[in-house]
């Protein structure tokens, strides 16, 4: 019997048999597959993070932002005028104290035309207080020496200027006005003693003003005085001319000498030199580069022999007072921070908020936050790119609730009608996956991107964060 006969009379058990065989091999493939999927999976399961549930609880949660490290003071030293580079006295990363120079820039024609200036000025200085000094000797020379001698001569029982001259009026006024002259002497004398080398612009000034006004004071009563004479001598007897005359010369000689006194401190003026130095000064000034405080070079882009142009800057100095960071938040966020509030800094250093902008920037839409560096910062850089996290307020809080716990929204599940988080079972002590559990929650207000959690949360529960691509049941493992 040939094979195709047998099959024939025997088809139920030969259907029996490719029945089995095809079977078996369908559930040896599944087989296959199913262990060629394990293994595949195996590499690609999810790693999880695990927060603790405490840290949200309302008046307790932080707010995450970017910041960059800066000093809490800097000073950027620009040049004021363009010149180049003559020297580089300091270097980067030395200490410097308020007003110690870092450069200079090329000034070797200001300081030649200082010099010069300067000579002039003391010159200037040194003649026009000796020609203050020689008014004043001039004038008490006319009047207590000359004038005095002629309305004041107490050895006759008339001063012999009044023997002649008797108009009442003329008199009387001479009188009054050689009286005056006591007390511009009181006032004139200690001025010019004081004058010295180290007298100032202003105290010189002072002295010859008053010097001027006293010859004016002074050239009044000679000038009443020969008035009177003048009027006298016309009606005089030709016995009194004599002496009529002899008065007449010695208040001429006076007036003259007060004249010639007066011009002299009119051509001295030590302002004038003055304001010279003081211009030449600063602009000696602008070519000098001094540290404006205490702290340490973080740079020195130019070298010796480079041009410098205006508003260029030569030098930046890093103050010596601490740093800190300059933090952006979202607007969302701005309203739960506080100055005061504490602050963790990336790379284990703490802070504390010492400002708060009151708004949002219109260009990015954050707020600015500084954040003071606490303790060591040897971890840290200015310029260097942080992340902060700073202890916020809740709107609970704030709103004097303050029960529940304000979790971000990222750490949450939120279907129509339900909500819930996730934690992770361990699968046992021989493996390291977990399995994913789900807790149902009950939601609260929406407060920017966190969510007030009412019931379903213990603060010993450990949740995952974030929750994207998480569902319930899944096997993770736990960073």
């Amino acid at each position: 019997m040939n094979i195709f006969n047998y099959l024939r009379h025997h088809a139920v058990l030969a259907g029996t048999v490719l029945f089995v065989a095809a079977a078996g091999s369908i559930i040896a493939g599944r087989a296959a597959g199913k262990k060629a999927g394990t293994d595949a999976s195996a590499g690609n399961t999810k790693h999880v993070a695990l927060v603790d549930v405490s840290s949200f609880r309302s008046g307790t949660s932080t707010v995450s932002a970017d910041g960059i490290v800066e000093a809490q003071s800097q000073a950027d030293l620009k040049s004021q005028l363009g010149a180049p580079i003559a020297r580089i006295i300091a270097s980067i990363g030395q200490s410097v104290a308020a007003g110690d120079t870092i450069l200079e820039l090329e000034n070797s024609d200001t300081r030649a035309q200082l010099d010069q200036i300067k000579g002039q000025y003391i010159s200037s200085r040194t003649s026009t207080m000796d020609k203050i000094r020689d008014a004043y000797l001039k004038g008490d020379s006319a009047v207590h020496g000359q004038i005095d001698q002629l309305i004041l001569n107490n050895t006759d029982p008339r001063p012999q200027f009044y023997v002649y001259v008797v108009d009442p009026q003329a008199t009387a006024r001479i009188r009054d006005e050689r009286t005056n002259l006591n007390a511009i002497f009181q006032a004139w004398q200690p001025a010019v003693a004081r004058l010295s080398a180290s007298s100032t612009d202003l105290e010189i000034s002072a002295a010859m003003a008053l010097s001027q006004t006293s010859l004016d004071k002074i050239s009044v009563l000679l000038d009443d005085m020969s008035m009177a004479l003048s009027n006298t001598s016309n009606i005089a007897v030709t016995s009194s001319l004599a002496a009529i005359n002899a008065m007449q010369a010695v208040v001429t000689g006076a007036r003259n000498s007060m004249s010639g006194a007066k011009m002299s401190l009119s051509g001295a003026d030590v302002s004038i030199a003055g304001a010279s130095v003081r211009n030449l000064e600063a602009q000696l000034a602008k070519t000098i580069v001094r540290s404006p405080i205490y702290g340490r070079i973080s740079a020195l882009p130019l070298r010796v022999g480079e041009y410098a142009a205006p508003g260029m800057i030569l030098a930046t100095v890093v103050g010596g007072d601490g740093i800190q960071v300059k933090a952006y938040v979202s607007g969302e966020d701005l309203s739960r921070i506080r100055v005061g509030a504490s602050a963790a800094i990336q790379g284990g250093t703490t802070g504390i908020v010492t400002s708060v902008a009151p708004s949002v920037s219109a260009l990015n839409r954050k707020a600015e936050v500084n954040v003071r560096v606490l303790g060591s910062s040897q971890s840290l850089v200015v310029g260097q790119n942080v992340q902060v996290k700073i202890n916020a307020a809740d709107l609970a809080q704030i709103a004097g609730d303050g029960s529940g716990y304000s979790l971000p929204i990222q750490d949450l599940k939120i279907a129509p009608g339900e909500a819930y988080v996730f934690t992770v079972v361990t699968a046992g002590t021989t493996t390291q996956m977990s399995r994913i559990e789900r807790h149902d929650v009950k939601l609260g207000d929406v407060r920017g991107d966190f969510v007030q959690v009412i019931s379903g949360l213990t603060d010993d529960m450990r949740i995952v964060s974030p929750v994207y691509e998480i569902e319930a049941g899944q096997e993770v493992i736990v960073d």
